[in-house]
């Protein structure tokens, strides 16, 4: 009888240990791992690109726990690093995976260049004031749209100069052009000058945009940036607006729509009977333009005329117009895509675009024109 106790006391005694034995191996789990052994550990970015860095790891739970230190001080509890530098700097970011059995670590280096530093073009004694290249022109429909005033020709001649005329066309249309240098940021007083042919009582104002050569391939397509002028913030102003101009095919009004549920034309006269749509653009079907609209002041009673903005736009005859003959400029107005201001030491590329939509009647839709630009710190 005791024998036989002593065969159940061994065989319960024995499921309990390898129960216990397997409690143990659960808790434990299996060791986390990274999938590969091979991974970048050097990192060269230019200031504004973020660190994102995903170590892909075996094995994970919901008990494994992250840590990413910078220089040795925490910056993140995350598996996936984003981090935004604020400064141009060198460091070491080290990665920690924690679970219950094992903890596994990787280290980065990762350099953060100044693109200022890298690609800024300073000026020299054969430098000029005015503009050295017109990158791309692509006007929306208009009366002067492939004659005169509105073909690739014209937009060559602003080019070294500040009397000859390009028509942007009307809403969205735009240029874009650069300089042989950097035009500098200067810490108390305006930066460019951009010329049109505005008057009191002629204006037809043009957003302008810069943007800055951060990558250095010498194309502008890096991050644009709006000067906000005096009607950014007015409650009639629409950002983000779109417009699509169907190609008529012939000296017929322009048809539009826009993203806010509107349509009208552009409408022909018959002062200029060529195809309005520009037949020089890639798309001959249709143009699609995206920007921010505002909305001058335009009195049609006895004749036409168009009111000015306070100030920040081309071919607008603001309070300082007449001194300079254009609209000068200010890099510090720059703004992001939220709005919120933004830090540029310098600017590349500059864009101007018609703000304004409006068929003004006898003297048809509302065209910004520019005849050029120049860089306020060398006029004489």
């Amino acid at each position: 009888m005791q024998n036989k106790f002593t065969h159940y006391f061994l065989v319960l005694f024995s499921a309990l240990l390898l129960l216990s034995s397997c409690s143990d191996n659960d808790d434990n789990g299996t060791p986390i791992a990274f999938t590969t052994t091979e991974y970048q550990v050097t990192y060269e970015l230019t200031l504004g690109d973020p660190v994102i860095i995903n170590p892909e790891i075996s094995n994970l739970d919901e008990t494994v726990k992250f840590q990413w230190l910078k220089d040795g001080v925490e910056i993140a509890t995350t598996q996936e690093i984003n981090f935004l530098s604020e400064s141009a700097e060198a460091f070491t970011l080290q990665f920690i995976a924690i679970s219950n059995t094992n903890t596994i670590k990787r280290s980065y280096e990762v350099k953060i260049s100044d693109p200022y530093a890298l690609y800024f073009r300073a000026k020299t004694e054969t430098s000029s004031q005015f503009i050295s290249k017109v990158m791309q022109y692509l006007p929306a429909p208009g009366q002067f749209i492939n004659s005169g005033f509105g073909t690739p020709e014209a937009a060559e001649k602003i080019v070294g100069s500040k009397t000859n005329t390009l028509s942007l066309g009307a809403w969205g249309g735009y240029v874009i052009f650069t300089f042989d240098h950097t035009i500098e940021n200067a810490v108390d007083s305006k930066d460019f000058v951009v010329y049109g042919n505005a008057f009191k009582g002629g204006s037809e104002p043009g957003i302008v945009q810069v943007s800055f050569d951060s990558n250095g391939n010498g194309i502008a397509d890096d991050k644009w940036y709006e000067l906000a002028g005096s009607n950014y913030t007015n409650e009639r102003t629409i950002k983000n607006y779109q417009v699509t101009y169907t190609n008529p095919g012939s000296y017929k009004d322009v048809s539009w729509t826009d993203n806010k549920g509107s349509n009208d034309v552009v409408a022909i006269n018959s002062y200029h009977t060529q195809n309005y749509y520009p037949l020089f653009a890639t798309s001959l079907t249709e143009l699609v333009f995206k920007g921010t609209r505002v909305f001058p002041i335009v009195n049609v009673d006895r004749y036409v005329s168009i009111d000015a903005l306070e100030w920040g736009y081309a071919d607008n005859y603001d309070a300082e117009y007449s001194k300079y003959g254009g609209n000068v400029m200010d890099i510090n107005w720059a703004v992001d895509d939220n709005g919120n201001p933004v830090n540029l030491k310098g600017i590349d590329f500059v864009k101007v675009y018609t703000a304004a939509q409006y068929n003004a009647g006898a003297i048809g839709e509302i065209s910004t024109e520019v005849r050029g630009a120049a860089d306020l710190s060398m006029l004489k």
